[in-house]
């Protein structure tokens, strides 16, 4: 049968009508949420957002000091939306008992700050996450962090902390005392770079200047006199962060392995005998009472006027800027190698937190490159992670320079509790005089070994 070429037409164009109508009610019921394969924007478009979650964390520290912390848990959150983060903060005595007592109660916040000083002694309590696991399956850049400050965060082989600041033992000199002619009349140079004992004696016997400008050594010089001191030294009350990397620097030790005292070696007695004779002998550095004379702080010697060099920690800057001293900055005297002590602040995740991907988010930011950079662009502390070094110096001043490269030097000697009681309980009181010359060196270490048994 024939069909009108008109017929066909028509035909046409309902079915095409049809097609047009099928298409718009497909298109409404997509819009109404059908089953029908989504494209790929669809699909992220529908991912399911992350939980959001509040986390604590806690800390000690001044008021200020809590503020700049704040700051950066302020920028953490900025770029993680979804974690509210919560600052506890305590002065210093009360956080640990805080802790203490957390811990005994099942409250311990997700994230903590910790102490190198005290992480087997909190470890043993058991409420440190381990890390290692965390660290490996979210490839933490371990090498942007110098070995010396994560051994000292480490409990029986295993990481329970990730060091965020680094303040350093360093040796500070008075350049004021040694550009006047009138209070550096021999003309002494500064300390070198990487100073020997031996240099420091020459330059500190040059620096000593009795009431007559007479030095030690010379006919008529008068130790009852004693104007200008070359050195501001106390090895007995600062045995944690002096003593003790000056002991290593000529292969002796504090402490033993098995927590015993130390200071019977060989090596180790040459080095008290050499500080006992600076002092009682040389009369080139302050003895204790000297000291007390002169404001008490052997690391604040130089803000005095009246010594030439001191040891200090990288936190002193502040306190010689706010003296107004003009100050030079170099390695602690080495016997056979340079060493120092590197303090670690560092940060924990609590063993029992119901947040374990958000306390590692944090913990990892700030220990990481990104929290580092931040924290380094406050200019206050000297981050642990190298990936935050250019920021420190561009915010710090080129000449801070040297506190990152003492990182090298640090001495890895965690603290146990016995070495905790050592430094901070007996120590002082058992060898302050005895290592300034005035007692029984012998007696006093056989004292301090059974108090620490």
């Amino acid at each position: 049968m024939k069909v009108s070429k008109k017929w066909v037409w028509i035909v046409s164009l309902m079915f095409v009508f049809s097609m047009v109508m099928m298409g718009c009610g497909s298109g409404d019921k997509n819009n109404g949420g059908n089953t029908s394969q989504p494209s790929e924007s669809a699909g992220e478009s529908t991912k399911k957002p992350e939980e959001k979650v509040t986390i604590t964390y806690s800390q000690w520290g001044t008021a200020e000091e809590l503020q700049r912390m704040q700051e950066l848990l302020d920028q953490f959150m900025a770029a993680n939306p979804n974690i509210t983060v919560k600052l506890e903060g305590k002065d210093w005595g009360s956080y640990w008992d805080g802790l203490t007592a957390n811990a005994a109660g099942g409250t311990l916040p997700d994230v903590m700050k910790t102490s190198y000083a005290f992480i087997e002694k909190y470890a043993e309590l058991g409420i440190f996450k381990e890390l290692d696991g965390l660290l490996g399956s979210n490839s933490f850049p371990l090498a942007d962090v110098d070995p010396s400050l994560l051994g000292l965060h480490q409990y029986q082989g295993k990481q329970v902390s990730m060091p965020i600041d680094a303040n350093v033992i360093v040796f500070y000199y008075n350049k004021g005392l040694f550009d006047n002619p009138e209070t550096n009349p021999k003309g002494a140079a500064y300390p070198g770079t990487e100073p020997t004992w031996a240099e420091v004696v020459e330059i500190a016997t040059k620096m000593t200047l009795d009431s007559n400008n007479k030095n030690p050594g010379e006919d008529g010089f008068n130790k009852g006199s004693i104007k200008q001191w070359g050195l501001s030294l106390v090895p007995g009350s600062t045995m944690d962060w002096f003593l003790e990397p000056m002991l290593w620097s000529n292969g002796g030790k504090l402490i033993n392995d098995d927590d015993t005292l130390a200071l019977s070696t060989p090596e180790a007695q040459e080095v008290l005998n050499f500080f006992i004779d600076m002092t009682k002998n040389s009369n080139i550095n302050t003895t204790p009472a000297q000291m007390e004379g002169l404001g008490g702080q052997a690391n604040l010697g130089i803000t005095t006027g009246k010594v030439a060099m001191n040891a200090g920690g990288s936190w002193n800057t502040t306190h010689y800027k706010e003296a107004g001293i003009t100050y030079g900055i170099t390695h602690l005297p080495k016997f056979k190698t340079t060493q120092t002590v590197v303090q670690p602040a560092g940060v924990a995740m609590s063993a029992s937190t119901k947040h374990e991907a958000a306390a590692y988010k944090l913990l990892s930011w700030l220990a990481g490159s990104e929290g580092q950079t931040a924290l380094a662009k406050q200019g206050f502390s000297i981050p642990a992670n190298k990936q935050a070094a250019s920021p420190y110096l561009e915010t710090a001043g080129s000449e801070f320079q040297i506190f990152l490269d003492a990182q090298q030097y640090g001495i890895v000697s965690p603290f146990t509790v016995k070495k905790t009681d050592l430094v901070w309980t007996y120590g002082e009181q058992v060898m302050k005089n005895p290592l300034a010359g005035d007692g029984d060196l012998a007696a006093a270490i056989a004292d301090l070994a059974s108090k620490i048994q």
